[in-house]
């Protein structure tokens, strides 16, 4: 590396950005060496690069002790050494530093130190960060900093993760300046918590306001959409989108065919499915369930052949739904066949969905005693499967089995109706009048605890 003396905070500051999009953390190290040695160590927008470069390098180690090495380090500093503990997962020693920070009185803070805390709040997996969240929030209202659009966002967006809604939607009506970004925070937020028609109705204000959707925009709408009984609205929506020219990326197509296959609109489904340039794992477990919601199992099959041919590699989603295409076509072999696929080629652990699938399967086969084996070799820890097999041990009168379901179906939910029901009909069709009131007494119990 060769500089020149005299624009030195130029050229490192370069390197230093070349450093960020490489993430190279030996070209960093040899970085910090040559400002060192050079002598521009004491300018700060180095050392405060330098903070940043060994953060997201992954050294926050490097990072403090530039940091601790710093004399009375500016507000900068402290923006820098924040922000590498939220990038590094260390949410909470970053508030600790905002209240560290927050608690010198010779130090004005800005908008960048709030939106670096709050970050860490959002970052955080639990509610625990948002006392800190509201601290902080606190703080920018007694201190008039002004609302900017991402300082706005930040704080809405720490509010959502919490689920608090009603405090996200009070940040929102208070920003006097909102951009695309902010509103699809705001319908995103809804739609995330079960707000679907305030997220629609919020959509139709956005327009008023004269807002240009965007393709994120679109994407959490079809969402809401095909949560919500809303196939009409995502029609007009689609509608829309095509009108103002917005470009249809993978998440948008995908949002799109997941919509129209939750409601049966299967032509159109595969329209936008056919339409999509590229096409990953979604668009395809997409188009199969959508080929399922009508009932058409052996075209969904075909579709996770084809996606095998095109080498796009399935995940656990696309084998739930796969197994439940053969149960339902009567595809018994192959499902077993899928199914170890899934577990030796993919090295994809099956989950309880994917027991609940092979169960059903095998009991549509009438391997009773498979399906028995298999839900025993494995944790289960819902009914459903247990309820699974009861079921079809009503439809083979399999009295013995049928009792040992219902025993495990009662230990892991012991107020679970439909066992009772089963299992009493099993003795019912048996002519077993006793074991019938037996079940009764056993349900009464259960249901007076």
């Amino acid at each position: 590396m060769m500089y020149q003396h005299g624009n030195e905070e130029v050229f490192f500051s370069s390197l230093l950005q070349d450093c960020i999009k490489k993430k190279d953390l030996a070209m960093a190290r040899k970085l910090h060496r040559l400002i060192i040695y050079s002598g521009s160590y004491s300018k700060s927008i180095l050392r405060n690069g330098l903070i940043r470069v060994f953060s997201i390098c992954g050294s926050l180690r490097e990072g403090k002790q530039v940091f601790l090495t710093t004399c009375n380090p500016d507000i900068y500093a402290w923006e820098a050494y924040i922000s590498a503990h939220v990038r590094c997962g260390k949410s909470e020693e970053a508030i600790d530093l905002y209240h560290s920070l927050r608690s010198m009185n010779n130090v004005e803070l800005n908008d960048h130190i709030y939106v670096a805390s709050l970050k860490a709040c959002c970052t955080s997996s639990t509610n625990l960060m948002l006392p800190h969240g509201r601290v902080i929030h606190n703080d920018i209202v007694l201190y008039g900093i002004n609302m900017s659009l991402h300082l706005g966002s930040m704080l809405l967006g720490m509010y959502m993760k919490c689920g608090r809604v009603t405090e996200a939607n009070d940040v929102f009506d208070r920003m006097s300046v909102k951009d695309v970004v902010v509103w699809n925070a705001m319908i995103t937020g809804y739609s995330q918590h079960g707000f679907d028609k305030e997220a629609l109705f919020l959509f139709d204000e956005m327009l008023t306001e004269g807002i240009l959707p965007d393709t994120h925009t679109f994407s959490g709408l079809f969402k809401v959409c095909a949560c919500e009984n809303a196939v009409e609205e995502g029609k007009r929506i689609h509608s829309l989108m095509v009108k103002v020219g917005c470009n249809m990326n993978l998440f948008v197509g995908n949002a799109l065919i997941d919509m129209y296959g939750k409601h049966g609109f299967l032509h159109e489904g595969k329209q936008v499915f056919h339409s999509l340039s590229d096409r990953d794992m979604v668009s395809w477990t997409a188009m199969m369930n959508a080929h399922g919601s009508v009932n058409d199992w052996e075209m969904a099959i075909t579709c996770f052949e084809e996606m095998q041919r095109e080498h796009v590699k399935p995940d656990g989603t696309t084998f739930k739904c796969l197994l439940n295409a053969c149960s339902h076509a009567g595809l018994f072999i192959e499902g077993q066949s899928y199914f170890e696929l899934m577990e030796r080629h993919y090295g994809i652990i099956a989950s309880e969905d994917h027991i609940i699938c092979m169960v059903d399967l095998l009991a549509r086969s009438g391997e009773l005693g498979k399906a028995e084996q298999l839900l025993s070799s494995k944790r289960v820890s819902h009914d459903a499967g247990w309820t699974t097999l009861l079921t079809s041990c009503r439809k083979h009168g399999n009295v013995e089995l049928g009792r040992k379901c219902f025993d495990n179906a009662i230990e892991i939910n012991p107020r679970y109706g439909s066992g009772y029901v089963l299992m009493s009909s099993i003795y019912a069709d048996a002519g077993l009048w006793e074991h019938v009131h037996e079940i009764e007494e056993l349900r009464k119990q259960a249901m007076s605890v």
